[in-house]
């Protein structure tokens, strides 16, 4: 990402407030830029489409929204990580004419895999809501499939605004043309919301294709055996997974979910706290992605370059100790900001239920799960950082871990009652992180023999 880490660093060298304002605005939009926009674009049209339609339909659409995002995600886990590094060592290795067409490549087998699965999905389950909502959910599925692929390799790239025009462009395509198509129900809001999706896919890809020109179109070098990483591959599915089986088994338990649209369900108990939640990490996101692709990523490159070129020891040794004490601090300085955060949130929790028109039976659970989150941001950091070093084994290890700690503490959550609820979730991230912070306590301390006698 040395596009982007220059772009910041430069925005951040104004050394004015509204330099970091907006070096931080940049973070938040790149790093959880989908996740944001398209939740606060589903608060403005559950809060102006109001009156033109049932909020029954309202909720089946944001629930289907929710599944097309947590199955893609799923889905596409096995390329993200894979196909990121592909691209990033044929860049190091100056290879700049087979970047788009493996890219292409890469996404032509995932969509092609997600038309596939989402339409027989469909046909079978979905062929009472009729022909267009059965190609507004396959196309969507499909088009997100490509989003999430062309995404993350596009966000290490410098045009950052250029990524964050795309996305709110889309999502205002969504906006406005809901208004039209709101009179056909879920299916008009769902064909909206596939308007949206496709214009930021061919936004980013026609980026990606000016930037990256090519005599071929597609490729599958990154197939090849000497060139993939299984590990990779396995480790961007646990991980993904992982943040989702908990969502999964309180949908589909008999005890906690609840069905919203044929085989589609919802657990009304979780989703709302947890919806809350994930808002609420904003912050420590920002403060994440902005510390990790400035100050960490530039000791980084100072050490390994000076590995490379031959550097004298005492300056290897300089660079090394800058290089620890900035990976300290990106996990500190987001530790503390996003507590910060979190401990303003507990003192206005009731301010907030009001605002949002919910419950305070949902305040517990809640506080539960803002501490969960706030767990799922460090064990997000520490993931960061071992894949910074390329330490893949230990990241495949820690994302199954987390699959089948979260999977199995919250089956127990929920047969103990909803009293235990969401502690399944914060069990099996603080366990994670103790096991994560332990192993990237031990690389760091080893760091010079780890890089010399290792390679």
């Amino acid at each position: 990402m040395a596009g982007i880490s220059f772009e910041l660093r430069k925005i951040l060298k104004e050394n004015t407030l509204g330099s970091i304002l907006k070096a931080f605005g940049y973070s938040v939009v790149l790093m959880a830029g989908p996740y944001i926009i398209s939740i606060l674009t589903l608060i403005l049209a559950f809060v102006f489409l109001r009156p033109f339609i049932s909020d029954k339909v309202i909720i089946q659409f944001g629930i289907v929204v929710t599944y097309l995002t947590a199955f893609t995600l799923v889905i596409t886990g096995f390329s993200q990580l894979m196909i990121t590094r592909f691209l990033a060592d044929r860049l190091f290795e100056g290879k700049e004419e087979i970047i788009l067409p493996n890219l292409m490549g890469n996404m032509l087998l995932n969509m092609s895999a997600a038309f596939i699965l989402s339409l027989l999905f469909s046909l079978y389950f979905f062929k009472d809501l009729g022909v267009p909502f059965i190609i507004a959910f396959t196309g969507t599925f499909s088009i997100m499939s490509g989003i999430w692929i062309i995404n993350i390799v596009i966000v290490g790239f410098k045009s950052y605004k250029f990524i964050v025009f795309s996305f709110l462009l889309g999502y205002l395509v969504f906006f406005l043309s809901s208004f039209l198509t709101v009179k056909y129900n879920l299916t008009g809001l769902l064909v909206s919301f596939f308007l949206g999706q496709g214009v930021i896919y061919f936004l980013l890809l026609s980026y990606f294709v000016r930037s990256y020109p090519s005599k071929n179109l597609i490729a599958f070098d990154f197939l090849e055996k000497d060139k993939i990483y299984i590990s990779l591959i396995f480790s961007g599915f646990f991980y993904n997974l992982g943040i989702w089986i908990d969502k999964f088994i309180f949908w589909f338990h008999r005890d906690t979910g609840l069905e919203i649209l044929g085989p589609i369900r919802s657990s009304i108990v979780y989703d709302i706290p947890m919806f809350l939640a994930y808002l609420s990490i904003t912050p420590g996101i920002a403060i994440f992605f902005l510390k990790l692709e400035t100050e960490f990523a530039e000791y980084y490159n100072k050490y390994y370059k000076a590995v490379r070129e031959g550097a004298t020891l005492n300056k290897i040794y300089e660079f090394g100790d800058n290089l620890l004490y900035s990976a300290r601090n990106v996990i500190f300085d987001t530790l503390r900001i996003q507590g910060i955060f979190f401990i303003i949130i507990i003192f206005f929790d009731k301010t907030i239920f009001k605002m949002f028109n919910l419950s305070f039976l949902y305040i517990p659970i809640f506080h539960i799960l803002l501490l969960a989150v706030y767990m799922q941001l460090i064990f997000m950091v520490l993931l960061a950082i071992l894949n910074y070093f390329d330490r893949r084994k230990e990241v495949l290890i820690l994302s199954l871990f987390f699959v089948l700690l979260n999977g199995s503490f919250t089956y127990i959550s929920i047969a103990l009652g909803p009293y235990f609820y969401g502690y399944g979730f914060l069990t099996s991230l603080f366990i994670c992180n103790i096991f994560a912070v332990l192993l990237l306590r031990r690389f760091l301390n080893e760091i010079h023999y780890q890089t010399f006698m290792l390679i």
